[in-house]
């Protein structure tokens, strides 16, 4: 009986219906998870109204989601390295649908807050699934890419959520834009618990005889001969046995302080702003509905945005975010300029919002690749944590910063500066994982598995 290297058949396959299957189902996952996220923050200027409240009792709001989207990053993360990618996802999903459905019925922020804790447990939770499964089922050169497109999903799910809150709100008040996302999530439940596949990877790491690891290897490998092999995955020794201490060993040690970093420091920034984007544009001068439209339009921005940087992503590495970093950087603290146009503000914030969002999912785009199938769902669980305890804590700056009364260039100075610890903690990453390739290339198992032969 041959062996064949599962690792090696994955990294150079050609990208055919498998790789879309899995890919189209990944964006669906992240657009309703996109509808769900921002249906607080299309929602927040008509809740303040609805309850009467300020800015800052709303980021309170805001922040609980952030809260439970911490706790079910860890969480699911940890159950997708336990039980696998595809049940922590529909687990995921599941979970961020039904309590959207259950808003109408709120009669207090708390009980709002509570379910928005509730959804941020899926929101969080399919998250390091979905990282975890495509960057397990890409070929190598593409790993950043598929994240990334996967990511314009999300994009498209904020960019309809805002057009759902400028057409609806107006006549059916705030729930509805979390009842469609909850509906949607239900629906789409059923759709990839048909359909979605499981890691190869995962599969030939847990459950190396498991009749469906050979299904799935048919599909991806269609056409070839599988009679007499047997599959495995050939990597370091210990990488073989699950242990957090993973985490922290060998490149892993620079690794995970620095990816924890950047994604506290990037989440401090981008979820703080996107929360309260519609907010700052009421403040800028926009009207309700210019606001909700301006949130749609510059998530379309971010589908471009991040299709743009994610083949550089993959080609040079980290330091191709510091592009978007940069502009990001310059378009928050121009936005905050007094007696800007209608269209200015509309610009700019425009360009502010889609140059954070391809920061954001370039970071999500590299995770996966610090880390062993071992623990890939975990390593990229808690890294996304750090980040939602950052996002946690940025409403409540925010509610400070509300509080002492600064001007909204101010605001958004003080916004924007996080931003600069992660371009330090880009180029960081780069030098490391430029050292861990030729390292890589050096230390690689001698080990040569027979290709599979065509029928």
């Amino acid at each position: 009986m041959r062996e064949v290297d599962v690792g090696a058949l994955l990294e150079g396959r050609k990208l055919n219906r498998f790789h879309a299957l899995t890919l189209g189902l990944c964006v669906l996952i992240l657009f309703v998870d996109g509808l769900d996220f921002s249906a607080s923050n299309v929602g927040a200027p008509a809740i303040m109204r609805a309850f009467d409240v300020d800015r800052s009792t709303v980021s309170y709001v805001i922040s609980s989601g952030y809260f439970g989207i911490f706790v079910g990053s860890v969480l699911f993360g940890y159950l997708g390295d336990r039980y696998g990618r595809r049940f922590g996802a529909i687990l995921g999903v599941l979970a961020y649908s039904i309590p959207g459905l259950f808003t109408p019925f709120v009669t207090s922020l708390e009980e709002l807050a509570v379910l928005r804790f509730l959804t941020g447990l899926g929101m969080g939770g399919v998250v390091p699934n979905v990282i975890a499964l495509l960057t397990e089922t890409a070929p190598r050169k593409y790993r950043a890419t598929f994240v990334m497109i996967a990511y314009v999903g999300y994009s498209m799910g904020n960019a309809a959520i805002g057009q759902v809150a400028a057409w609806f709100i107006p006549e059916f008040g705030w729930s509805i834009v979390f009842v469609v996302a909850g509906a949607s999530g239900l629906v789409l439940c059923a759709v990839i618990a048909l359909a979605l596949p499981e890691s190869i990877s995962y599969l030939i790491v847990t459950k190396p005889d498991a009749p469906e690891l050979r299904r799935l290897i048919g599909r991806l490998a269609p056409g070839e001969k599988l009679d007499d092999v047997r599959f495995v995955l050939n990597r370091p020794a210990s990488e073989k046995q699950f242990s957090l201490k993973l985490l922290f060993t060998d490149h892993r040690r620079i690794a995970t302080p620095l990816l924890w970093l950047a994604y506290f420091s990037e989440f401090l920034t981008y979820m703080t702003f996107a929360g309260l984007f519609s907010v700052i544009l009421e403040d800028a001068g926009l009207q309700p509905t210019e606001a909700s439209q301006t949130f749609s339009y510059a998530y379309v921005g971010a589908m471009i945005a991040i299709l743009a940087l994610a083949r550089p992503v993959d080609a040079f590495g980290p330091k191709a975010a510091l592009v978007s970093v940069s502009v990001a950087i310059a378009a928050l603290v121009y936005l905050g300029t007094p007696g800007l146009s209608v269209s200015a503000i509309t610009v700019v914030a425009i360009i502010a919002l889609a140059s954070s969002s391809a920061t954001h999912q370039s970071l999500n785009g590299i995770v996966g690749g610090f880390y062993p199938t071992i623990i890939r769902g975990n390593g990229v669980g808690y890294a996304s944590g750090w980040g939602r305890i950052a996002a946690m804590i940025g409403p409540l700056i925010a509610s400070l910063l509300f509080a002492a009364n600064l001007s909204l260039q101010q605001f958004l100075v003080c916004l924007a500066a996080p931003y600069l610890v992660v371009a330090c903690t880009l180029v960081a990453l780069e030098r490391l994982q430029k050292r861990m390739r030729e390292e890589g290339e050096s230390a690689r198992i001698a080990v040569t598995p027979r290709p599979l032969e065509s029928t």
